[in-house]
């Protein structure tokens, strides 16, 4: 990360920090505070159901997840404040353990870099407190929870603090990061926008309970429905991610019954999402080709040794039974429901430009330009890797052989970006080695 970046990341700490002292004293010292004492139960019970929230994220991905926090920092803006929610984020964030993706280790504070966890608060103070001025502009009053009166700086407050976390990012990856920020930005929009949207009226309903008599009671018992619903979620989505390391480990296996090929899905991984990210395909699909890449070769497990390691060339039967083991790994994955967006560009990735590739003769535009994409990044693998019948070849020989084959086996605009990447050095073997180096 760059001196700049990491000084901006400090500086949004910093003046979360601020906002977390003035929302204090606003909150508890003020001439007009905020607090009481009768409002101990709620704030605890608000600080707990935080704490929960934030120790309880589910991993959509692995660089990606979800968490119930929004819903109770909302319940406590609606009933004591944006400056109670400050505070209440403040203590509840640091002091969460969750669970890291597969769920063998535990993120905590002492096990995060300090920088990350003072940018964090930062950002959501900033956030919740930007929010909060909106919630006041438009006529909020904590504990005043009646409809349709809160709607609008219910509305308001979502709206700006969700723009204003959006706006710390982006200056954040403008600081430290190179390259195309929509590839960044939108998804995390995207991501952000059903997530609150859906949850907004539960952080409402939590609220109107609140203020009511044993409302403390009521919205305990009202978040165990929402627990398990949590807890189902769960499971899905470890399911899922237990299927994929199945499939994954298969195709691993399949590449290390040949030492000539091992390795060669993940590296057509790397490359296929090296070059997709450089023609500034979404962050989503980037991230299928890369799973398409990892499986695009499974079907050659129903392919005999002898065809697969013959040093010489193939006969027609040969080829013939090579050239079935798209549709055979379509086969093996069409009966499981995540995989189905994969099953085309599996199918496709021996499709020739100009119609001459297998199974189906498809050409020009009849297929993705993903398709085309994951097509070349295997072909570039091939080519400079080593094979039965031949020694593996330079990055330039590599280049040469798609631009010869430009509008012909491959598409024309995926050769022009791989060849411009090759030339500055950011694609092939070396380039692999040194990106595995740095990580």
């Amino acid at each position: 990360m760059s001196r700049i970046g990491k000084w901006y990341m400090r500086l949004i700490g910093a003046i979360g920090i601020v906002i977390a002292l003035h929302s204090a004293w606003r909150f508890f010292f003020s001439p007009s505070p905020l607090w009481s004492p009768e409002k101990l139960p709620t704030f605890c019970s608000l600080l707990l159901l935080s704490w929960i929230c934030y120790c309880l994220p589910l991993y959509v991905r692995d660089d990606c997840t979800v968490d119930l926090s929004f819903i109770s920092i909302q319940a406590s803006i609606l009933t004591l404040g944006p400056e109670a929610a400050v505070i209440i984020s403040l203590i509840s964030y640091p002091i969460s353990i969750s669970s890291t993706p597969g769920g063998k280790e535990y993120i905590h504070i002492f096990n995060t870099a300090p920088i990350k966890t003072f940018f964090n608060i930062g950002n959501c103070n900033i956030s919740l407190w930007v929010g909060g001025l909106a919630y006041y502009a438009f006529g909020g009053t904590p504990g005043n929870i009646t409809l349709p009166g809160v709607l609008p700086p219910a509305f308001f407050y979502i709206a700006v603090s969700m723009a204003a976390n959006v706006a710390v990012i982006f200056f954040y990856y403008r600081f430290s990061h190179d390259g195309d920020l929509s590839n960044v930005l939108i998804p995390l929009i995207l991501g952000l926008l059903p997530s609150i949207a859906l949850s907004s009226p539960i952080g409402y309903f939590l609220a109107m309970l609140l203020v009511m008599d044993n409302g403390v009671w009521l919205a305990l018992l009202f978040m165990l429905p929402l627990l398990l619903a949590r807890y189902s979620f769960k499971l899905y989505l470890d399911g899922r991610r237990q299927q994929f390391s199945i499939i994954k480990a298969f195709a691993a296996a399949l590449d290390a019954k040949d030492a000539y090929t091992q390795g060669h899905s993940s590296r057509v991984a790397a490359y296929t999402v090296q070059i997709a990210t450089a023609m500034h395909l979404p962050e989503r699909r980037v991230r299928r080709l890369a799973d398409a890449a990892v499986f695009h070769d499974i079907g050659k497990i129903g392919v005999p040794d002898s065809i697969l390691q013959k040093p010489g060339a193939l006969t027609p039967e040969e080829r013939a039974v090579i050239q079935r083991h798209p549709q055979t790994g379509v086969d093996i994955l069409r009966e499981l429901d995540s995989y189905q967006e994969l099953l085309p560009l599996i199918l496709h990735h021996h499709e020739f430009y100009d119609g001459r590739g297998y199974p189906d003769g498809t050409k020009g535009d009849e297929i993705s330009l993903d398709t085309y994409i994951l097509g070349a990044a295997d072909a570039f693998d091939a080519i400079t890797s080593d094979r039965p019948y031949r020694h593996g070849r330079s990055t330039q020989d590599a280049v040469a052989i798609l631009l010869e084959e430009s509008g012909k086996q491959f598409h024309p605009d995926v050769v022009a970006v791989v060849a411009d990447m090759a030339a500055r050095g950011e694609l092939g073997p070396d380039a692999l080695e040194e990106e595995d180096a740095s990580c």
